[in-house]
């Protein structure tokens, strides 16, 4: 027989230890019995557990039928027998229970099977304790301790929550230490998955705009809104932003006095420098802003492919292009569009069209003022890149990776990056260093 009250202590036990609730553990202990009657006496049996939850007593009960006469002795009674354990009043068709006897064998064979079954709803409680802990955090960020290191993941503690990060949706270059706080941004949450319920993300772009969210006032108060980003994890982002309220300046409130806004959210990204770019509905418009300081002098949309096709100076190709591409890639995820980007002299050879219908005109362009810019901002940027070269170490590649498909919307990553591959080679030909460049589009965000 089975102590009631020992088995109260080990109930109370698993519903402090687990935090789970204590009608889940008794609905595990009848389930059990319930099965262990099933494959001690008969599968096609209807059994009845009764549990007093103030003595820990447990009865069980097997359902009859009562019948006239006897097919099957193990679901039936007889009217006559019926009449006799259960009084007068039972009629043929009705149901009785009668009580079921606690055999050591049968006990013995209760308590594995309670023991399998509370082990699982234990399991199935936790995993709904953390779907509905978390669901309401779905798409937010939330923060808490490296509690644990292995060798795929940090194991995060979030108010008594494990949560796994997965190195690959860590930034390049980062790590943390055991108690060493993280945040990070819940891409999804889920009842089940076998490995993990909930899927953390510190290279999503919605880790970025979250950020930005929490530096920015106006965007909570819906003033100002982003309307799309793009990243390159560890490296540079660029968001596009917009304002609902006339004399708000959506990018300077990004920004904020001084850069101290976007240089918050910087620093919690290992570095990642922000481009803000103002949005348009108008898609030339909108790519000619992404596209800055680069100057567009030509630009034609097929809307049926959702392709760009875009000539730039001579002189800013590679500034357009960026270091392996980066600078393209950047702009085709922001304004969710496959981009092909020519040089003046590459697009009249290859008599691609040019329309002069970019943000500079012909003779704008062959202003000798024109060139001057663009030499002096190379020049500035070569200067502060050998200042910074003699005090710092040269950065090493990381050797992780960043998925990023799993960013592009409706282009898909192979097609940019193709459209984007043949001018490595030109840039790679320009005089300005990448360094250089990122320093151009430093300088010119910083200052504008």
């Amino acid at each position: 027989m089975i102590d009631g009250a020992q088995l109260l202590d080990a109930i109370y036990e698993i519903v402090q230890d687990k935090k789970i609730e204590k009608s889940i553990i008794f609905e595990g202990i009848k389930e059990g019995f319930q099965k262990a009657y099933e494959k001690f006496f008969d599968p096609e049996a209807i059994v009845r557990v009764d549990i007093d939850e103030n003595t820990g007593q447990i009865k069980v009960f097997k359902e009859l039928t009562v019948v006239q006469k006897i097919e099957d002795e193990w679901l039936e009674i007889g009217i006559n027998a019926a009449k006799e354990k259960y009084g007068e009043d039972v009629s043929i068709g009705n149901n009785v229970y009668e009580p079921v006897e606690f055999t050591l064998d049968f006990s013995k064979l209760a308590v594995m099977q309670v023991g399998q079954i509370i082990k699982q709803k234990i399991r199935e409680g936790e995993k709904n304790k953390i779907y509905q802990e978390f669901l309401e955090k779905n798409h937010e960020i939330v923060g808490g301790f490296v509690k644990d290191i292995t060798e795929t993941s940090y194991l995060v503690d979030i108010d008594g929550s494990i949560v796994p990060i997965w190195y690959k949706k860590i930034i390049p270059g980062e790590t943390f230490d055991i108690d060493q706080r993280i945040c990070f941004y819940i891409e999804e949450v889920s009842k089940d998955n076998k490995h993990s319920q909930i899927q953390a993300s510190r290279i999503h772009p919605e880790f970025l705009a979250k950020l930005i969210e929490i530096e920015v006032p106006e965007i909570l108060e819906g003033i100002v809104e982003i309307k799309s980003v793009a990243r390159e994890p560890g490296n540079r982002a660029k968001i596009a932003v917009y304002s609902h309220e006339e004399g708000v300046d959506p990018i300077g409130s990004c920004v904020g006095a001084s850069g101290s806004r976007i240089k918050n959210v910087t620093k919690e990204l290992a570095g990642e420098k922000i481009d803000v770019v103002l949005y348009s509905d108008d898609k030339k418009t909108f790519l000619m802003n992404s596209l800055a300081p680069v100057k567009v002098i030509s630009i034609e949309i097929d809307e049926e492919n959702n392709e760009g096709f875009i000539v730039v100076p001579n002189e800013q190709l590679s500034l357009a292009i960026g270091k392996k591409g980066m600078a393209a890639r950047l702009v085709a995820n922001l304004v969710n569009m496959k981009i092909n980007i020519f040089s003046l002299e590459s697009a009249n050879e290859r008599k691609v069209a040019v329309h002069w219908n970019g943000n500079i005109t012909e003779s704008e362009l062959n202003n000798p003022e024109f060139i001057n810019k663009v030499n002096k901002r190379r020049e500035k940027a070569s200067s502060n890149n050998l200042k910074t070269n003699r005090f710092q170490k040269p950065k090493t590649e990381s050797t992780q990776e960043i998925d990023n498909s799993l960013f592009v919307k409706d282009s898909s990553i192979d097609e940019i990056q193709a459209s984007i591959a043949a001018f490595e080679n030109l840039s790679n030909n320009e005089a300005s260093s990448f360094d250089e460049i990122d320093d151009q589009y430093d300088d010119y965000y910083e200052n504008n």
